[in-house]
């Protein structure tokens, strides 16, 4: 494939992905402007990979694998950020719904969600994400993870559960 075709390809990943990933980002953050350089520069690694002639089997799982070593990266360099509810909000998340009440109703159910996350385990937050915010199948998340899909349903499963917990307590 050569490279103009490579590019045209990469933009139209680009343009169908960049909200998942950032949206992914952010809930990991919790700041939209770390979230935009992240999900910014995951792109930018994957698209010089990609120009220095690398071939990529699942551009989506290697661009979620970039952001995974991006976010561990942010907070091994920043541990002591404190993260704010009041900074998950309906516009940074770019929900749009009809009607103040389920605007309303929706932004306090991702305050809450976005409170009980943090509790639980890192994987277990991606994983919750990845499967209920982004839609994302069981396979697409093993390959993300480069696990089977079996693990990927069980520590699902173990996500729910101790995001209950969490929830409960």
């Amino acid at each position: 494939m050569s490279l103009v075709e490579n590019e045209q390809n990469f933009l139209k990943f680009y343009d169908e992905n960049i909200t998942k990933i950032y949206r992914y980002v952010y809930f990991r953050v919790g700041s939209q402007e770390v979230a935009q350089d992240l999900a910014s520069e995951a792109f930018l690694k994957g698209w010089q990979y990609l120009k220095e002639g690398n071939f990529i089997g699942n551009l989506s799982a290697m661009t979620y694998q970039i952001c995974r070593n991006l976010i561990s990266d942010y907070f091994r360099k920043n541990p002591n950020l404190p993260i704010t509810l009041e900074e998950v909000s309906e516009k940074h998340l770019g929900i749009a719904e009809s009607g103040i009440e389920e605007k309303t109703d929706k932004n306090l159910k991702i305050d809450r969600i976005m409170e009980y996350l943090r509790l639980i385990r890192e994987e277990y937050q991606e994983i919750i994400i990845w499967y209920y915010v982004d839609d994302f199948e069981v396979e697409e998340i093993a390959q993300i993870l480069g696990k089977s899909e079996g693990t990927v349903r069980t520590s699902l499963s173990r996500a729910i559960k101790a995001l209950r917990e969490a929830l409960e307590a």
